[in-house]
């Protein structure tokens, strides 16, 4: 029988915000206390914790893993993963073995926390502006974490793949007091994101989740809406049984970023669902069993590829 947690995260991620014809639970109700909702870790094992921001009150952290005998003055490519969760709560640690696995192969990678509705009392454009600051302070702290300011990519899962395609794309939610350094990642690996923010049924849930003023700004938080502005080389990952992301709105996405000459490529996996490369959910959901670790070790092998492919990796 799946954990509360596990029920929790399946409740939310499945009838939160991108998905359904159905109106979601109310985010009352999916705040209750459980380890969803529990504060971050301060510490992950192998990696250095810097505080990047403070905001409402509240530290955000970002957690970096160096590969070995890496030095300030290094000039290595990184790595920023944002986790999902709807905007409302979420793990730091969820994409903790992808950014171990491209640490050990000479990349400097980054777990970044930053404001949800159930730990922060935010908004999604909060969300997205904490993480074009979590990109700024990687960006500027280059030369300290010996990092390639023109090889930097941005990560995501669902919400947090939104938000590593808004730092990408999106101009709009800077925080007035961050630097001025550009944001923007010069490649982007996404599973399931969240792309088209301003679908009707989007919309629907967005007024339900969190009101019409969120929802008022669907389209300016849709990646979607701003290929124009530029999208770097870019790789999604989609599961064809995924209920929240379709994956004709991820191949929606890539052709018409190809249509404005960007590269971009969808790679499909037959019936994974949402979240598919997160080992949890294979733990506790037997219908899909071990095929959760093939399908991380296979994104991983692919990303590598991705990344072979950009010049940021050497051929294995």
């Amino acid at each position: 029988m799946a954990s509360g947690y596990s029920k929790r995260i399946l409740g939310a991620v499945a009838g939160l915000w991108l998905c359904c014809l159905h109106a979601p639970a109310s985010a009352e109700d999916l705040c209750a206390p459980s380890e969803a909702t529990d504060p971050q870790a301060l510490h992950i094992n192998g990696s250095r914790p810097f505080v990047y921001k403070t905001a409402g009150g509240a530290d955000l952290r970002l957690h970096v893993f160096s590969p070995a005998a890496h030095k300030p003055g290094d000039k290595s490519p990184a790595a920023v993963f944002f986790y999902g969760g709807g905007w409302l709560f979420g793990d730091i640690r969820r994409y903790q073995a992808q950014a171990t696995h491209l640490a050990l192969h000479g990349m400097v990678t980054v777990l970044v926390d930053y404001r949800v509705k159930c730990r922060n009392a935010s908004t999604i454009m909060d969300s997205v502006s904490d993480a074009k600051s979590a990109m700024r302070w990687v960006r500027g702290h280059a030369a300290e974490l010996g990092v390639d300011t023109g090889r930097i990519a941005a990560v995501g899962s669902s919400a947090g793949g939104q938000m590593a395609a808004a730092t990408a794309l999106i101009a709009d939610f800077d925080d007035p007091a961050d630097p001025k350094i550009d944001p923007r990642p010069n490649a982007l690996v996404l599973y399931n994101p969240g792309l088209d923010m301003a679908s009707p049924a989007v919309v629907r849930s967005l007024t339900t989740m969190w009101g019409k003023a969120v929802a008022d700004r669907a389209r300016d938080l849709s990646p979607m809406d701003h290929l124009d502005h530029g999208l770097p080389p870019t790789i999604i990952f989609q599961g064809t049984g995924d209920k929240i992301v379709s994956p004709e709105t991820a191949e929606d996405f890539c052709k018409r970023a190809k249509a404005r000459n960007s590269k971009c490529e969808v790679v499909l996996y037959p019936g994974a669902p949402h979240g598919f490369t997160e080992v949890w959910l294979g733990l506790e959901d037997a219908s899909i069993g071990a095929k959760t670790e093939g399908w991380q070790e296979d994104t991983s092998r692919r990303t590598d590829a991705f990344l072979t492919k950009l010049g940021w990796l050497s051929a294995q």
